[in-house]
C-alpha cells in the first residue's frame, strides 16, 4: 500500500495521481455538522476499462469504516458522501480521514486528510 501526503501529491507523477484518492471536503467543521466529502483520482484519470480499474473506494474516520464503494469496469472512480461529525465532546480535536482506493492491477493506494472540529 502507498501513502501519501498532500505535498507528495502535488510532486507527484502521472502513475501515482491515477490511483491515490484524493479527498476533498473542509478542513474544519462544528461539532455535530454535515459536510460533504469527494473523493476522486488525484489529478490523472484512471482508465476503467476491463483489464484495468479501480474496484473499490472506501473511506474511514481514523480505523473506524465509514464507506465502501464497489465499482465495475463500467464506473467513473469518484464518490460523493454527507458525513456528520463529531459531537460537542470532540470539540477542538483533530480527526482523521482516510480514503483507500484498489487498481486490479496497482492494487491498494491510500490518502489521509484531517479535519478540525471547531
Amino acid at each position: 500500500m502507498s501513502c501519501v501526503s498532500a505535498q507528495t501529491l502535488k510532486e507527484g507523477t502521472d502513475f501515482e495521481k491515477k490511483h491515490v484518492p484524493m479527498i476533498e471536503c473542509k478542513n474544519s467543521v462544528k461539532p455535530d455538522e454535515i459536510y460533504e466529502v469527494k473523493i476522486h483520482t488525484a489529478g490523472v484519470e484512471h482508465p476503467m476499462e476491463d483489464g484495468h480499474f479501480i474496484q473499490f473506494i472506501e473511506l474511514n474516520v481514523e480505523e473506524y469504516p465509514l464507506l465502501r464503494v464497489q465499482l465495475t469496469q463500467h464506473s467513473k472512480p469518484d464518490v460523493v458522501v454527507n458525513i456528520k461529525s463529531p459531537n460537542e465532546e470532540h470539540k477542538g480535536r483533530t480527526i482523521k480521514l482516510v480514503a483507500t482506493m484498489f487498481c486490479n492491477l496497482h492494487g491498494l493506494w491510500k490518502y489521509e486528510k484531517e479535519v478540525i472540529i471547531e
